[in-house]
């Protein structure tokens, strides 16, 4: 299925003039999308609660506000607060203050996706999504460069949310490389698939090997930079971004390129399993909205469950070798 990509040519930044764009939350996105829509000539507050990303938005220029008073002040408001405090903090301090016509940005798709804000029904409800952090947003956006970006409307009461949600785009950056229609369910499951599925995996795929080269008799010191303290495997990562998952083996060893296509070949029993436990996350925990329930239940302690995770993932000895390793410099 292709998606829509929309460039520099299909947004106007002049649907912004005359309309103050709130941005809530001077973190990692907030701090560079911020910046670039000031750069792009665009009217930014600021709406921060006290704490140093507050002092941040003063040191760097702008009008501070405290979170309410910028929601009130924005006809158009960004929210760039982490997901999991965002429902408590827009039914509080946003929804009060937005008026009809105006438009709510989301650069996450999580709490959209499964129902978590509730916001009134004379707005319109947009996604402009950087899949970049916020430093790269930045950087490339002063060197002209572009970003990945994905873009949606989930609700156009006014019937301009999409030229609204471009220019948005545009102002900091997103289009200069083409921005991705989308949807805030497809960002949302796409993105917990990634956190859920795949890494997991390739945590567990370290776990394991270094359960087997350790049994061989190797070093710790060797394991390790073989599997990735060398940073070897960013840089296989970074080819496969420019080159492609095939074309980058061009830059291996013949040796090492037969070895990795003959296992591949040989793994379709592996695929398989992977494909049917990959199944089961995206079906039965994202999709089905039992993931969410679970970590947005109110009142949850969220700190207290990942640090028990943390504690529990912390007892492989991978780990325990790393710190060795590392300490031993």
């Amino acid at each position: 299925m292709r998606a829509r990509t929309y460039h520099d040519s299909d947004a106007d930044l002049d649907v912004l003039t005359g309309r103050t764009v709130a941005v809530v939350g001077y973190g990692n996105q907030g701090c560079a999308q911020a910046q670039n829509l000031r750069d792009s000539r665009v009217r930014v507050v600021v709406g921060n609660r006290d704490d140093d990303y507050r002092a941040r938005a003063v040191h760097d220029g702008f009008e501070v506000l405290g979170i309410d008073q910028a929601a009130r002040a924005g006809r158009i408001v960004l929210l760039l607060i982490p997901d999991e405090v965002q429902a408590g903090v827009v039914a509080e301090q946003i929804a009060p203050g937005l008026g009809a016509g105006d438009t709510l940005v989301v650069a996450s798709g999580y709490n959209l996706a499964f129902g978590l804000l509730d916001l009134p029904a004379d707005v319109d409800v947009v996604m402009v999504a950087p899949r970049m952090i916020g430093e790269a947003v930045r950087d490339r956006y002063l060197r002209g460069a572009g970003y990945p970006c994905l873009v949606s409307v989930e609700r156009d009461v006014t019937g301009t949310a999409l030229a609204t949600a471009l220019a948005v785009a545009r102002g900091i950056g997103a289009t200069a490389a083409g921005a991705i229609e989308s949807s805030a369910r497809e960002e949302a499951a796409l993105d917990l698939f990634s956190e859920q599925a795949i890494w997991p995996t390739v945590f567990a795929v370290l776990q394991a090997s270094y359960e087997v080269l350790a049994d061989a008799g190797f070093s710790d010191e060797a394991i390790l930079d073989e599997m990735y303290l060398s940073g070897e495997p960013a840089e296989v990562f970074a080819r496969i971004s420019e080159m492609g998952l095939l074309e980058q083996l061009r830059v291996h060893s013949r040796t090492s390129q037969y070895g990795q296509l003959l296992h591949l070949e040989r793994s379709a029993e592996l695929v398989g399993t992977l494909r049917d436990r990959f199944a089961r996350i995206l079906r039965g925990e994202i999709l089905s909205g039992r993931f969410a329930a679970e970590w947005s239940a109110p009142g949850a302690d969220t700190e207290s469950r990942i640090r028990a995770l943390l504690d529990r993932a912390g007892t492989h000895p991978l780990i325990a070798a790393e710190r060795a390793v590392r300490a031993r410099g």
